[in-house]
């Protein structure tokens, strides 16, 4: 499964960098992707609920930015969808990793700080570079943008990693520790 993972990250890369996009292959949802092949074929439960948690938050704002007219590329599947399902297959195989929400949080930083430092502004990704259109009317700062904007995400992380664990719990009575 680990291997289908990394199959739809390079599938998807294939497709940015035939398209003259390379820096799109550091969007961290598309890496998330990566992320849960890696952990799938290692059998780390912390690597796996890491790329799944991104991927549990980084796609319902993807299909969000789809609704609001983004261009759709089917190749997105193959990270957006496949890798979600292989995370949470993975999650429910393994387990969820206490404390994966801040790890995950710590993985999105990086890789804003990344992106600013290695890809062009105009691509903005991660959007280490702007606040995105229609949101700049509620921040004053790219910087309190950002700030806020990990924030949440990491409340959200933490409450789907313990609904994550809850279910878990529910569906193995007695095989999952609290």
């Amino acid at each position: 499964m680990g291997v289908l993972a990394l199959a739809g990250y390079g599938v998807h890369a294939a497709y940015h960098l035939w398209s003259g996009g390379p820096e799109d292959l550091l969007w961290v949802c598309h890496l998330a992707a990566a992320i849960v092949g890696a952990g799938l074929i290692a059998g780390s439960k912390p690597v796996v609920s890491v790329g799944a948690l991104i991927l549990c938050m980084g796609t319902p704002l993807w299909i969000f930015d789809l609704a609001q007219g983004s261009e759709f590329m089917p190749t997105s599947l193959c990270t957006h969808g496949l890798g979600l399902a292989l995370g949470l297959w993975g999650v429910w195989k393994l387990g969820i990793a206490a404390g994966a929400w801040w790890k995950a949080g710590l993985t999105v930083l990086a890789m804003i700080v990344v992106s600013r430092g290695i890809t062009p502004a105009a691509s903005n990704v991660n959007l280490a570079f702007a606040i995105p259109p229609g949101m700049d009317r509620y921040f004053s700062s790219h910087f309190v943008y950002l700030a806020v904007m990990l924030g949440i995400s990491c409340v959200y992380m933490w409450i789907v990693e313990m609904l994550l664990c809850r279910a878990a719990r529910a569906a193995k009575p007695g095989e999952v520790a609290p």
